[in-house]
């Protein structure tokens, strides 16, 4: 769908915040340090000064990083959408009645120092600012947030993330979270529609976002961190929606005494009652993450062939007899079983396994001594047998990792190629997942990370550890037995 069709079609009344016309930045320092100056070097980094107006409210400068600067929104000759304040609170009064007189559509208030503080008097404050601009008509980010990430746009919080659009909304209250979340999904091939840290949520809270959310045709995955739950009857509504026709992957933070203290002091929202929020996520659809690592692996079990599982069968490809026993362990505590190799796959197997120093009851390791086509075979053989429902597998490396510092960038791509191609007409062939577990040693990291990229780009996924790979694939089965008479979403 183009963007002619999203506006012509009567977009979501959020959608302007997502695609401002214009975007001012209120208060750059002409000192380019600290967390302040780099919302204009991210912008500049993704190129939104090239797409749309970019304005800079300073008024004791010219330019900053070759940007015109002006005193005032006033001042400046076009429409202007999107206001992100970077001034200190005392200065914000004045930029909300600038902002009113300018007829903004919405501000970003990257400025702290309100009610997460436990200040009543802040508190107020927060209030009355957040109060004027939303019957004037504008919606308002945070306070004490990041703000938006938009890659389609050229919006963006912090450096270093992806310019290219996925499918991947990522929502979160805090803004060090957000980053950590963008970034390491990132580095695991993982691309994103949309990005919000909404902090604390004085006007737009994560149900608003997951309203618009439900109804953006960029986005088909939601990722959320949350540290309390606002206006709980309206986000379980939110939640039930968007869950029933997308997957949503919730990680709730406060799950003890001190966590909840620290929500408190960060956000200013007190964490609820755990039982309540896991009943919530039963009852919608929902993923619940434990971990920040779930949330990583989930995400990206969820946009891969993983998310294809049918059963709780396991089969392990690797080498190492004492990598398989704790592989073996780590795999049954998931909740998953690792069956014995049917008679009739052995059979198959023994045709070019030899006997000598390999198994072939699962887990299987047929030593292939860096010989593809015996891995590709054993791959193949495995994922066809009828108890097999996942395969773990671990790659031989046609090329030790010392030949792979030899290889010019492109042989090494091209022999990932070779890999990610047996991979997927393994799954189309046999409709069994294939996961691949990146055992880093040496100094294969970089092939290690170039072929998982590949790997993402081509639904295949990606782990570093077993435990990881294990417990991915239980809750996509879990996940998707949970979502009895709902749509079904994989």
């Amino acid at each position: 769908m183009t963007r002619q069709n999203l506006q012509s079609n009567s977009p979501h009344s959020l959608d302007h915040i997502f695609h401002p016309r214009a975007t001012a930045l209120f208060g750059v320092s002409t000192n380019a340090k600290g967390m302040a100056s780099g919302f204009l070097t991210s912008l500049i980094e993704q190129k939104y000064h090239e797409r749309s107006p970019l304005y800079i409210i300073n008024p004791k400068a010219d330019e900053i990083s070759g940007i015109k600067c002006y005193p005032n929104l006033q001042s400046i000759p076009g429409p202007v959408d999107h206001v992100i304040s970077l001034v200190p609170e005392k200065i914000v009064p004045a930029l909300v009645q600038q902002a009113i007189e300018k007829k903004v559509k919405s501000v970003h208030f990257y400025t702290a120092g309100f009610s997460e503080t436990g200040d009543p008097e802040r508190a107020a404050l927060e209030t009355k600012i957040v109060g004027e601009l939303t019957e004037a008509g504008i919606r308002v980010i945070g306070p004490n947030c990041m703000g938006l990430y938009v890659p389609s746009e050229g919006l963006a919080f912090m450096n270093g993330f992806p310019e290219t659009p996925g499918n991947v909304a990522v929502i979160s209250q805090s803004g060090a979270n957000a980053g950590d979340m963008i970034h390491g999904m990132s580095r695991r091939g993982v691309r994103f529609s949309k990005g919000v840290s909404f902090g604390n949520g004085a006007d737009l809270k994560a149900h608003h976002f997951f309203a618009y959310l439900a109804e953006d045709p960029e986005t088909e995955v939601i990722t959320a961190y949350l540290e309390g739950v606002q206006e709980g009857r309206n986000f379980f509504k939110a939640v039930k929606r968007l869950a029933e026709t997308k997957p949503v992957i919730l990680l709730k933070g406060g799950l003890t005494a001190a966590g909840a203290r620290a929500a408190h002091s960060h956000t200013g929202s007190l964490a609820g009652e755990i039982k309540i929020f896991d009943a919530m996520c039963r009852q919608t659809g929902a993923s619940r993450a434990i971990t920040m690592e779930d949330l990583h692996d989930f995400t990206v079990g969820a946009t891969t062939s993983m998310k294809n599982i049918k059963g709780t069968g396991v089969a392990l490809v690797s080498g190492g007899g004492g990598f398989a026993v704790l592989s073996a362990d780590a795999i049954a505590m998931a909740g998953l079983d690792v069956p014995s190799t049917p008679e009739a796959t052995k059979l198959k197997l023994r045709e070019f396994v030899p006997i000598a120093g390999t198994s072939i009851n699962n887990p299987i390791d047929t030593n292939t001594g860096g010989d593809i086509q015996i891995w590709e075979r054993t791959i193949r053989t495995v994922a066809g047998a009828d108890n097999i429902d996942l395969v773990l597998g671990t790659l031989p490396w046609s090329s030790s990792a010392a030949d792979q510092d030899e290889l010019t960038k492109e042989q090494l791509e091209e022999e990932i190629d070779t890999y990610i191609k047996m991979i997927v007409s393994i799954q189309n062939d046999t409709g069994t997942p294939v996961a691949m577990l990146l055992r880093q040693r040496g100094d294969d990291r970089a092939a290690a990370h170039l072929f998982e990229l590949a790997a993402y780009k081509n639904q295949i996924p990606c782990f570093a550890t077993v435990p990881r790979a294990a417990r991915t694939a239980a809750e996509m089965l879990a996940w998707a037995n949970r979502r009895a008479g709902l749509p079904q979403l994989f």
